[in-house]
């Protein structure tokens, strides 16, 4: 019994599920296919509603479009033998007088949040205005 109810001789219908299925691929990722624009159309089939597509078109477009693996960014990279890969190197830039500047009051305010008297965001904007970084702290309230 064929899988689709077509008329002799018309082409193969298939639905969602079977194209996930026969090209290897998640049903998600066919309707993410289709909103790209590029996918065949679907064929309206009657007494259905669900959404059917040749069979010759749909090999068509993943002859031209071959399944890609996905990059994952949450994992680190490996090297082939499946171990952690060596991060390269990189060079410290030495810091301007300003970052330095800016570092110390930062540390400095860290250092005092940290000895339970509880200093505040406004405590470290305020010192960062006074030695001179960003804009002046306004008198109105």
């Amino acid at each position: 019994m064929p899988k689709n109810p077509e008329h002799e001789g018309s082409p193969r219908l298939l639905t969602i599920s079977q194209i996930a299925e026969e090209h290897g691929v998640s049903r998600t990722s066919v309707h993410t296919y289709r909103r790209g624009g590029t996918f065949p159309q679907p064929v309206q089939v009657e007494g259905t509603t669900k959404l059917r597509y040749r069979a010759d078109e749909v090999a068509a477009w993943f002859a031209a479009n071959p399944k890609q693996q996905g990059k994952r960014t949450d994992l680190t990279p490996t090297d082939q033998q499946g171990g952690p890969a060596v991060a390269e190197q990189t060079v410290a830039q030495p810091l301007s007088a300003d970052a330095r500047a800016i570092l110390g009051i930062v540390w400095k305010w860290i250092e005092s949040a940290n000895d339970g008297y509880g200093s505040d965001v406004g405590d470290l904007q305020g010192d960062l205005e006074r030695a001179g970084y960003g804009p002046p702290a306004s008198d109105e309230e």
